[in-house]
């Protein structure tokens, strides 16, 4: 279901487009959510049309964004005492909303996905498992609980009311996204509520059940050749990773902490290292197309901004990719609840700076983020990146919820807080350190061999399958080159017979 930026006269009550969609600015709007809300539909469009034109909010020129989301995803709730809050979506929502950015790109309303999207990738058993645990009839005792990632003594993956409609979602809006791109219908995608990495074939894992990522991929590759996966998580994407290993036709690149904690224990998910470059076995496609930068506790901001742009920059230009993933976990911001890093909200943006100027096909995507106003504030400044558009730093002030984003700990009521007010990491990263993570970086860069430039259709096909196609295409080449040269040979000889060069001392013609 497609939106438009307009304002219906009975509104929305289940859609992303909803009745508080202003900016309050000096001079136009200025009353709280309160009052706005007990206007008239007209009152509140008249406002939200001026406010959006006074600041310009409008599609960008020259290519096009598209905003992928389906808001029944924020109802659900993975416990009280659990980081991952879906709520940040509904933050996240209202913050682009109120700011008007709703007007510069396509909105869509993806439904849930089919289990037969989600076995393009996933194994069937532990999808019918997914599909119908529930609180009320889980048994922790039964062997596929723990086998699918289940319980345990963190319980990262808890059963709850609503998982398998939270999981299909999500993972669709990151399939629309990507259809979005291969239908060319957008240049730039977003999907908030994706970006669940660590989800693998056929277990869950670090708050992920389906891997949307790898899904979208695998609709990218259906009409790119090269696919190159970014992730800014402060967790290792071990997921994408594992998924694409074997194969050199998608290149995963992540940028996150490593390393082991003060009580001795690694960072989840402890996989990541820079010598991990992909399969060890030199006969597979995949090796080398994969570059790990791990980094120490409180990176600062020039820092991460000089990190990515090199080796990003270096990557791109070695690989050639076609089309760009770009997962944006939050959690690398400051003042994160379980990330370790001293980003703030630009430098984070930046990143997506970076990667739009390529001007690739660019799927972006959410991830982790577990102190929701700031990733809601840095998930709305980036979609503002997207669209070309510059947000005013005081929040409008007919925002709902604008309590979750006031007070000096909760950033007084601003777009761009300073993250480290509240609390800021020992920053273990030298300049030293990171020239020689360059270093080694670019000469892992190295390894890396002629892309490939075979087309193939992968929808239904496990990625085992796309490479066996891939063989027999690439053999049936070599075999045709191997016919045109036989066949050449003997025309050669055929002309030089009939020039009879070399038979009585005579000049061929030619």
């Amino acid at each position: 279901m497609k939106q438009n930026g307009a304002f219906p006269a009975n509104g929305y009550s289940n859609n992303i487009v909803e009745e508080y969609m202003s900016p309050a600015v000096d001079g136009l709007y200025d009353a709280d959510f309160e009052a706005f809300k007990v206007l008239s539909d007209k009152e509140k469009r008249e406002i939200i049309i001026k406010e959006a034109e006074t600041f310009g909010m409008e599609k960008p020129q020259g290519y096009s964004v598209s905003f992928h989301y389906n808001p029944h995803v924020e109802y659900h709730h993975f416990g009280s005492s659990h980081p991952m809050k879906p709520w940040r979506l509904t933050l996240t929502k209202h913050l682009v909303l109120a700011y008007g950015l709703e007007f510069t790109m396509d909105l869509y309303q993806p439904p849930p996905a089919t289990f037969e999207q989600l076995s393009q990738f996933h194994d069937e058993g532990y999808l019918e498992f997914l599909s119908k645990i529930t609180p009320q009839n889980v048994e922790h005792d039964d062997p596929s609980y723990l086998a699918y990632g289940f319980g345990g003594e963190s319980n990262d993956c808890p059963v709850f009311d609503g998982l398998w409609n939270y999981v299909t979602l999500y993972s669709n809006a990151s399939l629309w996204a990507a259809n979005s791109l291969t239908s060319q219908q957008s240049s730039i995608a977003i999907n908030w509520s994706g970006g669940l990495h660590h989800a693998k074939k056929n277990m869950a894992s670090g708050f992920c059940y389906i891997n949307d990522i790898v899904l979208a991929i695998q609709q990218l590759l259906t009409r790119h050749q090269r696919v190159l996966y970014i992730d800014i998580d402060v967790h290792h994407g071990d997921g994408v990773e594992q998924a694409f290993e074997s194969t050199d036709r998608v290149f995963t690149l992540s940028y996150h902490k490593f390393g082991i904690d003060k009580n001795g224990y690694p960072f989840f998910p402890g996989t990541g290292n820079i010598h991990e470059m992909g399969p060890n076995d030199p006969s597979s496609r995949g090796k080398g197309h994969t570059l790990n930068i791990p980094l120490e506790d409180g990176i600062d901001d020039d820092q991460y901004k000089w990190l990515f742009k090199t080796i990003t920059g270096a990557v791109v230009e070695k690989y050639q990719p076609e089309a760009i993933v770009l997962q944006c976990g939050a959690d690398s911001l400051g003042g994160d609840r379980l990330g370790k890093f001293n980003l703030n909200i630009k430098a984070h943006g930046s990143c997506v700076e970076t990667v739009k100027s390529f001007e690739k096909p660019l799927l972006l995507i959410g991830g982790g983020g577990y102190t929701p106003r700031n990733v809601a504030r840095t998930w709305c400044h980036e979609t503002a990146v997207c669209v070309g558009a510059t947000l005013h730093n005081n929040l409008p002030t007919h925002l709902p919820y604008i309590q979750a984003f006031q007070g000096d700990e909760n950033g007084g009521g601003t777009l761009y807080p300073d993250l480290h007010n509240t609390k800021r990491h020992d920053n273990v990263n030298s300049a030293q350190k990171l020239q020689k993570l360059v270093q080694h970086a670019l000469e892992n860069l190295r390894y890396l061999e002629g892309a490939p430039s075979v087309v193939v259709n992968t929808i239904g096909l496990t990625e085992d399958e796309i490479m066996k196609v891939r063989e027999e295409v690439e053999q049936e080449l070599e075999d045709e080159a191997e016919d045109r040269g036989v066949h050449l040979s003997v025309e050669r000889n055929r002309r030089t017979r009939e020039r009879n060069v070399g038979g009585r001392g005579e000049r061929g013609l030619r």
